[in-house]
């Protein structure tokens, strides 16, 4: 116990002198988690541009124009006399969507015949593009099903009948999940643990790789007395208890934050955070091992880290990724806390069917921590190892 208490002086007197790891240790990581949830604080994307071109300028024209600038997703920012015009605009990122209102488009209409509306919007951005045609096209079937009630009303029949007429057939879609739904639980909330397996790995590879750096490996052992279980345990220690606070303010944060979205277990979900960060850092220290070399276990954690939440499925199905993409995926931590994260806390998954992610999360802990350590006993303690930034 000693030589553990020891060696996290050793590690706290380091970070008093080295502004940088103490920087890296205690501030960036809630730097960027913050930038992350003030990102998406908003929830769902709202007042996207869009232009308008009206072709008709009737009294049927203006008002669709006005239920769809009072959409809170969409606002009619431009009014352009051309499609070509609004086009360019698009191209110039000022409006995403341009709404064409034909001609002749109130006389069709009290005529009964049927009108085509155009809805051009830039498939670039999908978010953009699915949250402004959802939004027209709410608004106009809104619209549609008012006037041909009104219409069927004036000819004798009953509201009643109208409405049953103009839908013999409907479709009650219930999300189950993030009803809302919340760009804050579905990116912010999983961007953020992303963050804390790249700035574990991180930290791991710079207090590890550090001692091969400088030369002092032998100085940590000494200090350990000898024991390098000892010499690891304490010198991780410190790191892993910040990282632990930071993942307890996180856990409670979203369940606040959003507590109707959230079902399932939080202490659950905090466990799976906590055996994610050993993870991470034990692979941290696996790359130290493999590479024997600070800056390329660096440039590798950065490689392994950085675009895991790309390859997590999280954002586009894994099941729609080549192979070789899923068995990367298959690699990285995040991918089963995520798994996690989208089963037990948000569906209120049975704590019966959460057991094999945080079995693999345990298996990668651990394979990592023992091949990791095998490694830095031989080449961690060797002069000849030493000196490579």
């Amino acid at each position: 116990m000693s030589a553990a208490v020891q060696v996290i002086k050793r590690e706290v007197q380091h970070l008093q002198r080295d502004r940088g790891d103490c920087f890296l240790t205690f501030a960036l990581l809630p730097v960027l988690c913050l930038l992350v949830a003030w990102i998406f604080s908003a929830g769902q994307p709202d007042h996207i541009a869009i232009s308008v071109v009206d072709h008709d300028q009737s009294s049927v024209s203006r008002q669709l124009i006005r239920l769809i600038d009072a959409s809170p997703a969409v606002e009619v920012v431009r009014r352009d006399s051309s499609v070509s015009a609004a086009v360019d605009a698009m191209r110039q990122r000022k409006v995403y969507a341009v709404f064409v209102l034909p001609e002749q488009l109130e006389a069709s209409i009290y005529q009964g015949s049927s009108a085509d509306l155009l809805l051009h919007y830039n498939a670039q951005y999908t978010s953009y593009a699915s949250t402004v045609t959802r939004a027209v096209q709410q608004t106009v079937m809104t619209a549609a099903i008012g006037i041909s009630t009104d219409r069927r009303q004036r000819s004798g029949e009953s509201a009643t009948d109208a409405l049953a007429t103009m839908h013999p057939i409907a479709v009650i879609a219930t999300p189950l999940f993030n009803s809302g739904p919340s760009y804050e639980v579905f990116l912010a909330a999983t961007l953020i643990p992303a963050l804390f397996q790249i700035i574990a790995m991180v930290i791991a590879v710079s207090i590890v790789g550090r001692e091969l750096r400088d030369g002092t490996a032998t100085q940590w052992l000494d200090t350990a007395q000898g024991s390098l279980f000892t010499a690891l345990f304490a010198k991780f220690l410190p790191y892993f208890l910040t990282l632990a606070l930071y993942g307890a303010i996180y856990v409670l944060f979203f369940r606040q934050l959003n507590p109707e979205s959230y079902l399932g277990s939080g202490l659950l979900i905090y466990a799976a955070l906590l055996l994610m960060t050993t993870a991470a850092m034990a692979v941290g220290m696996l790359l130290v091992g493999c590479t024997r070399n600070f800056r390329m276990a660096l440039s590798l954690a950065g490689f392994y880290s950085a675009p895991a939440f790309a390859f997590s499925g999280q954002a586009f199905p894994l099941v729609a990724m080549p192979a070789l993409a899923q068995y990367w995926a298959g690699l990285l931590p995040l991918t089963y806390w995520l798994k996690l994260y989208n089963q037990q806390w948000l569906a209120g998954a049975p704590l019966s069917s959460s057991y094999p992610p945080v079995l693999v999360l345990l298996g990668i802990s651990l394979f990592a921590t023992a091949l990791g350590s095998y490694l830095l006993r031989r080449v961690a303690f060797v002069p000849g190892n030493w000196g490579a930034r």
